[in-house]
């Protein structure tokens, strides 16, 4: 009984921390039918492992689900555990390093598909409330960059002042240099300071006795990025942020293969599942002031 009071309290607070009443009510769902599975093999949720997890999947699979309702369960639990975490209550997401369900590359990606009215507002708000978010937000829209690559720059992996910052990255093994979007640069300067030695994005709380700060997590930076919302598109999402860099680049005449290098793809199927049925120049609509060039 403790057990399961735990388990709900954790799940209650996790919960409470989606913007959206109908991803609260999805989650709810999908967290409630993994539990109901826990229960009938024996297995304790808060503590259950890859296996456990995977075994889920696959009976869900078996009996029907949908593979967006698939990776709909997948991002919920993941999205439970890393709460878990963050809330002491587990040690480890038993999602991680795991495979998530697979969508047919034809599939167009569940993504939101954001307008360039709506991102020209939220690089206002982000730019209004903190320089973390403002340049998380600028890395995402303008330079395409993925959210793990982001989180793990350094500032000593900057050089040169804006409107030319350029960027030293590594992808698929190797050190890449890419020159930052003015605006992007701008709002990286910004948040960077003057803290050599110090990864770019970090926690808002001091960490050692010497005043420096861990870096931030996919959980802070999610946690960040929900400040910021609206009510026509609901809970805005890293994912989103970058898929409108795809479509509007592509909406901007810039050459698919230069699009997919930008973004440090290595497979065109996966662009194009980003941006849809909606490939012409026209399916994004113009790019929000100083986008233009993005890629």
């Amino acid at each position: 009984m403790k057990g399961e009071v735990a388990l709900y309290g954790v799940a209650e607070a996790w919960l409470a921390s989606q913007v959206s009443a109908n991803t609260r009510a999805a989650y709810r769902a999908d967290f409630e039918a993994f539990v109901q599975w826990c229960r009938g093999v024996g297995a304790t949720p808060l503590k259950a492992d890859s296996a456990t997890v995977l075994a889920f999947q696959r009976g869900r699979e078996a009996a029907g689900d949908s593979a967006t309702t698939l990776r709909r369960r997948w991002y919920a639990l993941s999205s439970f555990y890393q709460y878990a975490i963050s809330a002491r209550s587990t040690d480890s997401n038993p999602l991680d390093g795991a495979s998530r369900p697979p969508v047919a590359v034809a599939d167009s990606s569940p993504t939101p598909l954001l307008s360039s009215q709506s991102v020209k507002n939220y690089l206002a708000m982000a730019a209004a409330l903190d320089a973390r978010l403002e340049a998380l937000v600028a890395l995402l829209v303008f330079d395409g960059l993925k959210l793990g690559e982001a989180l793990a720059i350094d500032v000593d992996d900057l050089s040169g002042d804006p409107p030319n910052l350029m960027l030293s990255i590594r992808r698929h093994d190797a050190m890449q240099r890419v020159m930052l979007h003015p605006v992007s640069a701008r709002a990286v300067r910004r948040c960077a300071e003057a803290r050599p030695g110090e990864p770019l994005f970090t926690n808002a709380r001091r960490s050692f006795p010497e005043g420096t700060r861990r870096r931030l997590t996919r959980f802070g930076a999610d946690h960040l990025i929900k400040q910021l919302h609206s009510d026509d598109e609901g809970p805005l999402t890293a994912n989103a942020l970058r898929r409108f860099h795809f479509t509007a680049s592509r909406a901007a005449g810039t050459a698919l293969d230069l699009v997919r290098e930008r973004a440090g793809l290595t497979d065109l199927r996966s662009l194009r599942r980003y941006l849809g049925p909606q490939r012409d120049k026209t399916s994004a609509g113009p790019a929000p002031s100083g986008a233009e060039g993005t890629v």
